[in-house]
C-alpha cells in the first residue's frame, strides 16, 4: 500500500534499498500532520516564495568512539558562513558529551524554530533514539520537505539509499539533496579522551590535532557543497575555524541562548539516550 496520493511523494518511502520506513512511524507523522500530504504539497508551492535559505543535516545515530561524532560540529561551521542550518541527530552519550558542559543538551525545548534561526543561524535538533535508521531518516526527511524554507538537505548514513528515488525527490521538489555515507573506517576517537578546550582552541596537544585533521577532511565535502568551495580549500577553511576559536564561539552563544530560556521556564522535554 502507497502512503501518498502523489505519486512522486512515495519515493520518501522507497529511499532505504532493503526496507521501508516502519508502520508505526507513518502513523505517528499522520497524527502529527493534520494533512500531511497537503503540508508536503504546500511546503513545496511556498518553498518558491521563501526569502529564507537554510540547510538541513540529519545524521544517523553516532556511535561509541565514533569518527562521524566529526559531524556534530557541521552546523558551528555552517554557521560561521553566516547561512542558516538545522542539525538533527538522535542523542547518545558521547554527543551529550560534547554539548552538556556549555547547556543542558538533553532538554528539548519548546521554541520557534525559525526565531532561533534568526538570531543564530543555527539550530540543533536532538531526538529520541530511533527504532531504526531508516524511521529516523525517513521522519527527517519529511520534516524537512514540509518545511518552506530548507533548500539543501543532507543525510548523513549508514544505510545504502536509493539514488533514483533521491533524483525523484529533488526533481519534484526543487531541492538539492546530498546523501553523505557514515565513516567506516577504524576509528581514531576515544570519547573519554576529547577535550573541548583544546579540540576548539588553538592549543592542541598531537591526538586533538590530529582529530581536527579528521574532522576537517570528514566534513570538507559537506561544507564544499554549502560554500561552493572546492574540498581542499573547505577542510583548510575548517581546520582554520578549529584553531581560531571561531567555533567555540558560535557553541557558547548557542549554549547561551539555550541556557537563557530553560532558566526563563520554556517548556521541554527530557530526552532519553535509550
Amino acid at each position: 500500500m502507497t502512503m501518498f496520493v502523489t505519486k512522486e511523494l512515495n519515493a520518501m518511502t522507497r529511499l532505504f534499498q532493503d526496507r521501508e520506513p516502519s508502520q508505526s512511524v507513518q502513523e505517528q507523522l499522520r497524527l502529527e500532520y493534520v494533512n500531511l500530504e497537503a503540508t508536503l504539497l504546500r511546503g513545496k508551492v511556498l518553498r518558491d516564495f521563501s526569502k529564507d535559505s537554510v540547510a538541513y543535516i540529519a545524521q544517523s545515530s553516532i556511535g561509541e568512539n565514533d569518527n562521524n561524532l566529526g559531524y556534530l560540529f557541521a552546523p558551528f561551521i555552517i554557521a560561521n558562513l553566516n547561512q542558516s542550518v538545522i542539525y538533527t541527530t538522535p542523542v547518545v552519550p558521547s554527543v551529550l558529551a560534547i554539548l552538556n558542559p556549555y547547556f543542558q543538551a538533553e532538554k528539548s525545548v519548546n521554541l520557534k524554530i525559525e526565531q532561533v534561526l534568526h538570531s543564530l543561524k543555527l539550530y540543533i535538533d536532538l531526538v529520541d533514539s530511533p527504532k531504526t535508521e531508516e524511521d529516523f531518516l525517513f521522519r527527517c526527511l519529511v520534516k524537512a520537505l514540509c518545511r518552506t524554507d530548507i533548500f539543501h538537505i543532507f543525510l548523513v548514513t549508514h544505510l545504502p539509499i536509493d539514488l533514483i528515488q533521491v533524483k525523484i525527490l529533488e526533481d519534484y521538489f526543487d531541492i538539492k539533496i546530498n546523501v553523505i555515507h557514515a565513516d567506516k573506517t577504524e576509528s581514531m576517537l576515544n570519547d573519554e579522551l576529547i577535550n573541548t578546550r583544546k579540540l576548539l582552541f588553538k592549543h592542541k596537544d598531537e591526538w586533538h590535532k590530529k582529530l581536527c585533521i579528521l574532522f576537517a577532511q570528514l566534513n570538507a565535502p559537506l561544507i564544499a557543497e554549502i560554500g561552493q568551495f572546492s574540498q581542499a580549500q573547505a577542510a583548510h577553511l575548517i581546520e582554520d575555524m578549529f584553531y581560531s576559536e571561531h567555533i567555540f564561539e558560535k557553541l557558547s552563544v548557542y549554549a547561551e541562548y539555550m541556557q537563557t530560556r530553560i532558566q526563563n521556564g520554556a517548556s521541554f522535554k527530557i530526552l532519553s539516550t535509550m
